[in-house]
């Protein structure tokens, strides 16, 4: 049985952070696992499809995770991308921009039927519980080809997508083979203090800075105490003073800088956000 995979990328993502946000996953291995949940030990993994918007600012770090997916064998990431928008919030009446994908849901659906119909696979894999996709679920099922779905939690999925797939994978069952493993907070180096002779302070700029990067690809603003109390990285000292003292040590070097700003739900929220760090490094 040959199996493939369609990713709905940003519906991926946010489960898996609802999920567990400290989660690291090795997607060979993950890719491998869902086939055989689906297949048995017998099946071939016949492709995954990886679907995201990605608009024209977005930090480096998407790209890089996106472009060292692609070098996965098997891994194939389709990129739309994404469009301003524009909205005031109900509460205090302020003005907000913000970013939405166009087009990404109807590649995956094309993708998944023209595949079905050219025999690519034998039965599919769907990594979503968003319920738009039960058209296209009811049209590769005509076609002969059973799709399953998956999610990281039941309660992640339609109820009227459970009913028109094959089967459900719930991907908490392979964590024990794809979970990548991240080293213990207290196994971690210590940020260097001012006066320490800085030691490797620049290389934890860096490591601050991409972290940053990060958080603001996955959420629509980055504030302060979260990422200092609650953004889980290996490559970030402890939770606390010490990560607060490299935030700052961001803002300092003009790395970062802090903003006000209303979230959708009418808070006034302290944000941080990453500036260029080219001047910086190339001194």
């Amino acid at each position: 049985m040959k199996v493939s995979i369609f990713f709905d990328g940003q519906n991926f993502y946010r489960s898996l952070l609802r999920y567990d946000e400290s989660l690291r996953v090795d997607y060979d291995r993950l890719a491998q696992w869902i086939t055989r949940a689906v297949g048995g030990p017998a099946a071939i993994f016949s492709g995954a499809y990886y679907y995201v918007g990605v608009s024209q600012d977005a930090p480096a770090q998407v790209e890089g995770f996106l472009k060292g997916l692609e070098l996965r064998p098997g891994y194939f990431v389709r990129r739309e991308g994404r469009v301003r928008r524009s909205g005031r919030c109900s509460a205090c009446g302020a003005d907000y921009e913000y970013t939405t994908e166009k087009r990404v849901d109807t590649r995956l659906v094309a993708d998944l039927i023209q595949y079905a119909a050219r025999d690519a696979f034998d039965a599919a894999v769907l990594v979503s519980g968003d319920d738009d996709f039960v058209p296209a679920v009811e049209a590769v099922g005509a076609l002969g080809k059973p799709v399953w779905v998956a999610t990281w939690s039941a309660e992640e999925l339609s109820s009227d997508l459970r009913v028109k797939c094959f089967g459900h994978v719930h991907l908490s069952d392979g964590l024990a083979e794809f979970r990548v493993e991240r080293p213990r907070a207290h196994d971690r180096p210590a940020v260097p203090r001012e006066g320490d002779g800085d030691g490797d302070g620049a290389a934890w700029l860096q490591r601050g800075l991409a972290e940053l990067q990060r958080a603001e690809a996955r959420l629509p603003h980055v504030s302060r105490g979260y990422f200092v109390t609650r953004w889980r990285s290996p490559l970030l000292p402890a939770e606390g003073q010490e990560r607060d003292a490299l935030v700052q040590r961001l803002i300092d070097a003009g790395l970062a800088e802090e903003f006000d700003l209303t979230d959708a739900a009418g808070r006034s929220v302290r944000a941080i956000r990453s500036r260029s760090e080219r001047a910086f490094f190339a001194s």
